[in-house]
This record gives structure tokens, sequence and C-alpha cells, in this order.
């Protein structure tokens, strides 16, 4: 990403982002225009896998289907079905080179049974399959929609085999077009139970194999010379957030606490963020605005989603610095971000969503 300082107003003054209008008291960020939003949906059609924005080109990779978007304007542009009515269990959390790749299988109810999957590459500005390829489902372990054992980004497939027999469980990275293992590694007793998080680079989280263990994010190198750099989760929290921002030698992750006990004020969220190779805590941002946060890396900086879709936030990746903020009217529930140039996707991740997608541009 680059810097860009006529998206982000990271060097004006706060005046600059609040609204001119009204008592200074009532003044805030200024609203973002939104250029579209997504049709009401009806039922339950499940959450979305993944969306990219590449170019101008917005696409939401569903169950069924994947769909695109004009990312300005809204205007369907194209639709890809898996084929022989198969289901999509992943897709990549990005688009490197404009290629989304998903997963698909034809086992509806899950992957218990299925022998085989199908990874796919789209170019998300036309809809036209580049590639197309059969992988063996024990090689990844475990791949339903749910499960954690895989992760897809970078043009890679990061996977966790689980144990067989004596043979203890592997984590390895494969290239996603070619199947070609790029590296593996074993996972190591200490680290108890793993979920992938992030394939590019490596994030996995472990619960300990010891009852009251840390939690920790590792971050895994390829070689075996490299080593893992941990990240423990502070002590009063209970979890890392879903999503993972990376920005140069930095790794931001929200830090989930304990509930809040019925009746009471929600204290809101704080998203850490370490330093990747040596894993020491660099700086913490809180928000009482919103009961999760969304952290995505764009144009250099974190750009930060409250969990209510409504106000998106751009830290300074030095220091946590707030550089510039933006309402974004509407909501959505555990809403994540996606982003090209300077416009912004919220995205509503919740099974039943009444607008899964609204599109704004920054100013």
């Amino acid at each position: 990403m680059h810097e860009d300082a006529g998206t982000y107003e990271d060097r004006a003054p706060e005046s600059v982002w609040g609204d001119a209008k009204g008592p200074w008291w009532r003044r805030g960020p200024a609203s973002a225009p939104r250029l579209w939003k997504y049709p009401r949906e009806k039922g339950s059609p499940g959450a979305p896998l993944s969306t990219w924005a590449v170019g101008g080109t917005l696409a939401m990779a569903r169950s069924d289907r994947v769909e695109a978007y004009g990312l300005t304007t809204g205007d369907p542009l194209w639709t890809w079905q898996p084929p022989d009515g198969e289901v999509l269990a992943h897709a990549s959390v990005d688009a490197p080179d404009g290629v989304g790749v998903v997963l698909h299988h034809d086992h509806a109810e899950g992957d218990g049974g299925a022998e085989h999957v199908r990874l796919t590459g789209l170019d998300v500005g036309s809809g036209r399959v580049l590639w197309s390829r059969e992988q063996r489902a024990d090689a990844l372990g475990s791949v339903g929609g749910h499960a954690r054992g895989v992760a897809l980004g970078g043009g890679r497939l990061a996977t966790v085999r689980p144990r067989h027999g004596d043979t203890p469980p592997v984590l390895r990275t494969i290239d996603a077009q070619t199947g070609a293992l790029l590296w593996e590694r074993p996972v190591p007793e200490r680290w108890g139970h793993v979920s992938v998080v992030r394939a590019h680079p490596v994030v996995v989280s472990t619960a300990g194999a010891d009852e009251g263990a840390p939690r920790r994010l590792v971050v895994v190198g390829g070689g075996e010379r490299e080593r893992e750099r941990a990240i423990e989760l502070p002590r009063w929290a209970e979890e890392f957030g879903g999503d993972v921002a990376v920005v140069g030698d930095l790794l931001a992750v929200e830090c989930v606490g304990p509930p809040t006990p019925y009746g009471e004020e929600d204290t809101g969220s704080t998203l850490n963020a370490f330093d990747v190779t040596t894993g020491v805590l660099r700086w913490t941002w809180s928000s009482t605005y919103g009961a999760t946060l969304s952290p995505l890396a764009h144009r250099g900086h974190v750009v930060v989603l409250n969990g209510y879709g409504d106000r998106a936030t751009v830290l300074d990746p030095a220091d946590g610095r707030v550089v510039a903020e933006r309402v974004l009217p509407g909501h959505s529930y555990r809403a994540c971000l996606s982003a090209a140039g300077d416009c912004l996707a919220v995205v509503c991740t919740a099974e039943r969503s009444v607008h899964r997608l609204r599109v704004f541009r920054w100013k």
C-alpha cells in the first residue's frame, strides 16, 4: 500500500475531519458519502465467505456463488457458480494480481465424506475462470466452512493436517494454483490446539497444551531455521478477534475480554498492535463505540471498523495515533471492511442481515 494524502488526511487538524455545522460540542467526524447498498435480503442466506475489492469491481463470495458489482455504481457485473451443485467452503481473504481463490466440494452438509476438493482461481474483473484443480481433502485436514484448519490468502493455502496415529499434526503451506508444497513443519506439542488465522504470512492461534496455558498468536516462517514468533494474549483478554491486519512488521488484532454482564454498560473493545519480529506490544487503541473491532491494512495504515459498521477510524501504524475518521451512515451487525483506493465496503458477516453490503467513498 502507498501513502495517499488525498484519502487519509493524516496531517490535517481535527477541524478538517469534523462537521463544520452546529455547536462545537455536537461536532464529530464527517460522514462519508454512500455510493450504493446491496439489495435487501430475505430469509437467512448465510454470511459471505470473503469480499474482494479490485480496481472497479467488488466481488462477494457466498456459499453457492460469487457475485460481482461495479465498485462505485453497484451495477451487477457477473456471477459464477461452482459446477454440479458444489458448495463453497472457503475463499481467499485477498485477491493478489486480481485473482480471487475459492475452495469448493460436493458435500453440502460438510466435508466428512469428501475425498477431494477443488480450488478455482477467478479473475475478479471479469469472472473468468483462470485455473481450477483438484486437491485431496485428507492433505488439508478439515475443510468445512466453519473449520479453522484452512486459510487462503496471498496465493497460498495454509492448513493444519491432524494427527494420524503416532504422526504429529503438521502445519503446511501449499501453492493454491499448482498444489506444490511450499513447506511443512510438525506442530509442537506445547502449542496444544491449533487453528489457522492467516495464510500470508502464516499466523496460527494456539490454545496451549496445559489447562490455563495462555493463548497465543504465532507467526510462522517457512524455513527450518526461521524461528516462530509468538504473541501472547494479554491477561485480561480471553480470545483474539478473527481479523488480523499486518502493516510492515506490525500485527494488529482485536483482543476480546470477558462478556459484559447483563445490565451493565459495554466497555468496548481494544485493538492491540504487536511487533511481529519480537512479539512486543507497541500500542493499544480502544473504542467504546461498538462491541467488536475489525482491522484492515490499507494504504500503509490500519483502518478499524467498529462492530456496528457505522464508523471507520484510520490509525498510524507507528504509534496508534488517530489520523482520520469517518461516520458511515447505516448499521451492519458483525461488520468487516474491504477497501480499494478511496472506496470502503462495509460487509455484514451475520448469518441473517437486512443490509449485507454498503459502499462509501472516503470523501
